[in-house]
């Protein structure tokens, strides 16, 4: 066992407040602060258009791992948004987003007031460059970019040399119709929107921490199609609202099954917007139809028949007071087997005969003043098939976490989010998901900062 070095975390976090000691604390926001400086405000006053950046950078470590391993990529694994040891340059994101005038903002909610009844345009753009980005490409766009090679082919080299990937998972453009009672739609390529934490980690974002959940490695990174969204009611009782959309499949522009996919949510608030629930979902075939085009880790079945896949997720919100607010997800999801022998797992061989797992999480935030948050979370997820989490692990059995930290907003540009996590693994006396297959159990203590400009 390797103890945690509670000074080397130190120094990173006295690195970061030397950096930012030199920034005078604003009100203001850091968002789209680098673009207004060179090319002024005009261009966004004119066209509606807004162009922001942010980067992510850790400094982690773990009990279990060794010194060879800490200079791999991936030694925090099965553990997501801060996997590499040491410093991990997470994320570099361009964001330029010209927003609907609407009542739903596609993916994330309807909204009170009034109906807007003159047509609106927009558009979304995200790009991502970084070690996060290995996980949010798409087959079909950008996941044999040159830029991503070697390692779009070779993960293992790829950790070795903890290679940085270049991403694109939002391209879309989306419009209002003021027909009904309002209709918004979204062509593209976009995030799903499915699940309690959603990347990435803007400021609205309900992500209290750099580490992310179980339940959010088991949903879908990105899809590509069209979602529709409306709003069906907003009165004293609420604001409700629902989503439908046709998309080719998980992570997947190129379809490999000739097998469209169903996505859809629907969504309630309460008038004040401090009470939300949510449910979200995706259906439908999830298997390479054969072996000349396997989406491969994301599709893990070949095979000649539709196999049916399903993730569901109702998740909520809700705040106390001005101070305390909780969070909470259950999730579910079913990858369907015919058992055949033409019916073949890449990881257990033929005969596939299904999948389940479930989760549930929660997070508790007492936010102490408005730059400063405290949370924990507790979460538990059950994937006794070892599917739901592969690649990160294929594990046979049940997966707890619990997570300590704090967020401060350092000033406009910077926020910091120190945390403790300490997970453990029941299942398959077999299985060791940890210290690279020699243990149950990990702590891993994270600095993150985030960047805004």
């Amino acid at each position: 066992m390797h103890t945690i070095k509670i000074t080397q975390l130190g120094a990173a976090l006295a690195a970061c407040v030397t950096l930012i000691a030199h920034a005078a604390p604003t009100e203001d926001r850091g968002e789209g602060a680098l673009f207004t400086s060179i090319f002024g405000d005009n261009f966004e006053k004119e066209t509606g258009i807004i162009v922001s950046g942010l980067s992510e950078t850790t400094f982690s470590r773990n009990n279990n791992s060794t010194h060879s391993e800490r200079h791999d990529g991936m030694s925090n694994f099965p553990i997501i948004g801060a996997g590499d040891e040491n410093v991990e340059f997470g994320s570099l994101r361009l964001f330029i987003d010209k927003p609907l005038e609407s009542n739903v903002i596609p993916r994330v909610t309807p909204l009170p007031g009034p109906t807007p009844e003159q047509f609106s345009f927009g558009l979304t753009f995200e790009g991502n460059y970084g070690r996060n980005a290995q996980f949010a490409r798409t087959f079909g766009w950008d996941m044999h970019w040159g830029v991503n090679s070697p390692g779009d082919d070779d993960p293992a080299k790829a950790q070795r040399d903890k290679q940085r990937f270049l991403a694109v998972p939002n391209l879309a453009a989306t419009a209002y119709v003021p027909i009904g009672t309002g209709l918004t739609v979204m062509a593209g390529i976009f995030g799903p929107g499915i699940g309690y934490e959603i990347p990435p980690d803007i400021r609205e974002a309900r992500n209290a921490f750099a580490t992310k959940t179980y339940a959010l490695v088991s949903e879908p990174g990105t899809f590509s199609g069209v979602l529709m969204g409306t709003r069906l009611m907003s009165n004293a009782s609420g604001v409700l609202g629902v989503e439908l959309g046709v998309v080719q499949g998980w992570n997947n522009l190129r379809d490999n099954n000739d097998s469209k996919s169903l996505t859809g949510a629907v969504r309630w608030r309460t008038p004040d917007m401090k009470t939300w629930v949510d449910y979200e979902f995706v259906v439908g075939n999830e298997e390479n139809s054969s072996t000349d085009d396997v989406q491969a880790p994301i599709q893990r079945l070949i095979s000649p028949d539709g196999q049916l896949k399903q993730q569901h997720s109702v998740n909520g919100w809700h705040a106390f007071d001005e101070h305390w607010s909780m969070g909470a997800e259950m999730v579910y999801g079913h990858q369907a087997g015919d058992g055949k022998q033409s019916t073949v797992d890449i990881v257990n061989g033929p005969g596939f005969d299904g999948a389940k797992w479930w989760g549930a999480n929660a997070v508790v935030t007492y936010r102490y003043r408005k730059d400063l948050a405290f949370s924990v979370r507790g979460e538990h997820f059950s994937d006794p098939d070892g599917f739901a989490l592969f690649p990160v692990s294929a594990a046979h059995g049940d997966f707890n976490a619990v997570t300590a930290g704090f967020r401060y907003d350092v000033n406009r540009y910077l926020s910091l989010r120190p945390e403790l996590r300490y997970d453990w693994f029941d299942g398959n006396r077999e299985d060791h998901p940890f210290g690279n297959g020699r243990d149950r159990n990990q702590m891993t203590a994270t600095v993150d900062a985030l960047f805004y400009f």
